[in-house]
């Protein structure tokens, strides 16, 4: 009976969320007590070919899910701009976060239930932040999907695991779940990459997001790279990255972008060597201070990082390059030996919120990356586009870093061809999302 009660009040409120626009509330679920799932098994597993696929066309939005809210089911927030400050009301990311409340509200008819499982999920950023927000609302979608049979207990800011050792300890067993940048790890799935190539022209994160999905979807190669690892269950991308500084004046050219710059593994890094600069590798978590001490004299992080660890702090950051240093890839994967614990109508429940559906939530990116912008200008500081000559001394940079890139890899021919792909997937998303 509590579970059939449990079933009308979720379907009720769908209903009157898609009617509505959604609830403002974000409290993780609790677990509740295990049941059949009703979700739909729309399975994210790789296809078997290992062939790429012919179309490198832009998918169509994510269809709906019978029972889960996505992005169609609400209106689109109006515009904003750089001198309001953004809320997740308004902007092209409003539909993300109004399916997240939705979310959240239907994960609370399955509270006070025991679960079956319950599973540890490492994240090194705060709750307050673009994955704190992404791995909440998925946390929640799963609660739905499986009725409650699956609770995690989310570790935010490398609780469960430090920044720089979550991949290994997910492999491991040490942790269930895991969401990590395979930019941390040095050597780890180099064609997954690709994304982090400045020269793609990514216009923002939810670009990223659907390109970077669509490159594993059709490329057995970057599949192959995480087959070993764990068990994907998604992969998608942060915001774009500027070049960023503590200093007294604008920098005209890139002679003048020296001493020690923090990037991650891959891409980035080639950049900072192909410059001529000192590659600093540390958490992100360290950067702040090592900026203030004039440790790091120049970053490479998106905007997200930017607002979430307080870089535009007074004393820290005040000077932005309006250019896309790249936007790394995320990773939301299960432990291989955990998820072979999980049987098969709950493994289906959890892939139906995983892969395709999760697209209806990246388009937070852009509310992060505005939440970025606006919160350094807030706080004194000064985005500028580079001067043409400077643009066209950053394009050869960045044409540079591509040539590297292929270069370095095993295989020079599949990284070509996967950079070629990407590149005319940004094309056509930056058309339809930018």
């Amino acid at each position: 009976m509590k579970k059939a009660l449990a079933l009308i009040l979720a379907l009720a409120m769908v209903l009157a969320l898609a009617a509505c626009g959604g609830s403002t509330t974000n409290t993780p679920a609790a677990s509740t007590e295990p049941a059949a799932s009703t979700a739909p098994a729309a399975s994210t597993e790789p296809a078997a070919s290992t062939e790429p696929a012919a179309s490198t066309a832009p998918a169509a939005e994510p269809a709906a899910s019978t029972g889960f809210p996505t992005k169609d089911d609400f209106p689109a927030g109006p515009a904003w701009s750089v001198s309001t400050e953004p809320t997740h009301d308004n902007g092209s990311w409003a539909q993300s976060y109004a399916v997240i409340d939705a979310l959240a509200e239907q994960a609370k008819a399955f509270d006070n239930v025991p679960a079956k499982y319950t599973f540890t999920l490492a994240c090194h950023d705060p709750a307050e932040s673009g994955p704190g927000e992404f791995l909440t609302a998925w946390a929640d979608a799963v609660t739905i999907a499986t009725e409650g049979a699956v609770d995690f207990n989310i570790g935010y800011s490398g609780v469960h695991s430090p920044t720089m050792q979550s991949l290994d300890d997910m492999k491991s067993g040490t942790i269930d779940f895991d969401w990590t940048l395979p930019c941390y790890f040095k050597g780890y799935m180099p064609l997954t990459n690709v994304i982090q190539n400045p020269g793609l022209g990514i216009a923002n994160g939810s670009v990223g997001s659907y390109v970077m999905w669509e490159l594993y979807k059709t490329n057995p190669e970057i599949q192959a790279e995480f087959a070993d690892d764990g068990e994907l269950l998604f992969v998608w991308t942060n915001c774009t990255s500027p070049l960023s500084y503590k200093g007294s004046a604008e920098k005209t050219s890139l002679s003048e972008v020296t001493g020690n710059i923090r990037a991650n593994n891959g891409p980035a890094q080639i950049f900072v060597n192909e410059i001529g600069a000192s590659v600093f590798g540390c958490p992100i978590g360290e950067v702040y201070s090592n900026v203030q001490n004039g440790i790091i004299n120049e970053l490479v992080t998106d905007w997200h990082g930017i607002k979430s660890f307080a870089l535009a702090d007074p004393g820290v950051l005040n000077y932005y390059i309006d250019t896309n240093i790249g936007c790394s890839a995320y990773a939301l994967m299960a432990n291989s030996d955990i998820w072979s614990t999980i049987d098969a109508d709950t493994q289906a429940a959890i892939k139906s919120v995983s892969g395709d559906y999760l697209l209806n939530l990246v388009d937070i990116w852009n509310y992060w990356e505005a939440a970025g912008r606006y919160v350094a200008v807030s706080n004194g500081g000064s985005i500028y586009a580079p001067s043409a000559e400077f643009a066209a001394e950053l394009q050869t940079a960045y044409e540079n870093v591509a040539k590297a890139w292929i270069a370095e890899q095993a295989d020079a021919a599949v990284a070509q061809r996967i950079y070629d792909q990407a590149k005319t997937l940004v094309e056509q998303y930056n058309a339809k999302l930018g």
